[in-house]
């Protein structure tokens, strides 16, 4: 006849019934509780926290980067042609023509250091989207178009002229060397709140490429726009550093992105302390659990159950309660998450805080919670295997 306790399934069983029966150990009990709580209270917390910081890394990333240039290539020696053809990713976006420098911004009022970029359409930056650059710019009349912002920190009009200085490019003078500079007449204001953007002017390509001494036939370099901005670490594979330079956005904002990544991550170190902390648990409730059933479990095994099914049914109760509170913690996170907007508003209308679910981190959550829910049954099942049953009945 087939023996009933070699499937499989009955230390599953039995594992069941334990974790639904009420123990006469009520401590032991509240101890189980307190830990299917815990692993559910942090998972969903962690899940939250995660999603509040991936949302305000997007959010960063959209308002930062979207105004930068994701990188630019330029040659190692000389410049590129205008018409020149260069080998573009299928992640890259758009490439535009570029000469850009730093720049001293000075005024009847102030001096500010900027940077100048030059362009040839609304279309080369997005943040001259709208704006009418074939007659705001002309190439020969060296206008320049300049922030809202600093126009009103300068206090400058339209129609003004102002004094821009360039940095990396200098002249010879009685004087001595000098840094190259010329008066810019401004035609217009553009309009953007976007930070970092305060102190960048626009002016035509061909004018840019004069003060660089770069004639009209050659460029600086190519400005890239990218699917996502973090993609930059793949266009060494496109572009030699044998004879290409790349200068990406990273220059000026990563160390800000930087110091996001690192918060995330200690965040979510910190939360993980809570599941850790309640998975831990596992160990003390099933411990007690060995010392609670050791004459059932004699019983069990006179009546031919083994001693790695004796382990099988305290690994699977310990396993229920980390599947079941990290499944439940991920679907209260994630629930959580998604209405996040909705129960802040009931608190403070006036914060908003952006979410983003990553799929992938709640499936490495999820995972590790149970894999460690796991590894924690080991040594409470190891030592039931251990019990004798002649010993373990001698006092019942």
């Amino acid at each position: 006849m087939y023996n009933l306790y070699n499937m499989n399934f009955i230390p599953l069983f039995i594992a069941w019934r334990y974790w639904r029966t009420k123990s006469a150990d009520r401590f032991g009990r509240l101890v189980t509780n307190l830990a299917s709580f815990g692993i559910v209270l942090g998972v969903m917390a962690l899940v939250i926290v995660l999603s509040i910081m991936n949302g305000l890394e997007n959010m960063q990333k959209r308002n930062l980067l979207s105004t930068l240039p994701h990188a630019v290539v330029m040659p190692i020696d000389g410049h590129f042609a205008k018409n020149e053809q260069l080998p573009q990713p299928n992640f890259v976006t758009q490439a535009n023509p570029i000469n850009r420098t730093n720049i001293i911004i000075q005024s009847q009022q102030d001096i500010e250091a900027g940077s100048l970029i030059g362009v040839q359409n609304a279309q080369d930056d997005p943040l001259l989207n709208g704006e009418n650059v074939a007659q705001l710019l002309p190439e020969g009349e060296f206008n320049v178009l300049i922030n809202w912002q600093l126009a009103q920190k300068l206090n400058l009009n339209v129609g003004e002229k102002i004094r821009i200085m360039i940095t990396e490019n200098s002249q010879y003078t009685p004087m001595g060397r000098v840094p190259m500079q010329r008066l810019f007449h401004i035609s217009g204001f553009y309009y953007a709140n976007s930070n970092g953007s305060e102190y960048t002017l626009f002016a035509n390509l061909a004018d840019v490429g004069r003060l660089l001494r770069i004639d009209n036939e050659h460029i600086q370099g190519i400005r890239l726009y990218l699917n996502d901005p973090f993609q930059v670490t793949e266009l060494s594979r496109y572009f030699p550093e044998e004879q290409y330079q790349i200068h990406d956005w990273r220059e000026q904002k990563g160390e800000f992105f930087q110091a996001v990544k690192m918060e995330k991550n200690m965040m979510g170190l910190l939360v993980s302390l809570i599941i850790v902390v309640a998975i831990s648990n596992i160990i003390t409730s099933l411990s007690l659990m060995v010392v609670d059933k050791q004459g059932e479990i004699a019983i069990l095994q006179t009546q031919g159950l083994t001693k790695p099914q004796v382990m099988q049914i305290f690994i699977f109760q310990g396993s229920i309660v980390g599947i079941i509170g990290s499944i439940l913690g991920v679907i209260l996170g994630v629930v959580a998450a998604m209405n996040l907007d909705v129960l802040i508003a009931m608190i403070n209308p006036a914060i908003v805080l952006p979410t983003l679910i990553s799929p992938t981190q709640i499936t490495v959550i999820a995972v590790v919670s149970i894999l460690l829910s796991l590894a924690c049954t080991l040594y409470p099942a190891f030592s039931a295997s251990k019990i004798e049953p002649a010993q373990a009945l001698r006092y019942e």
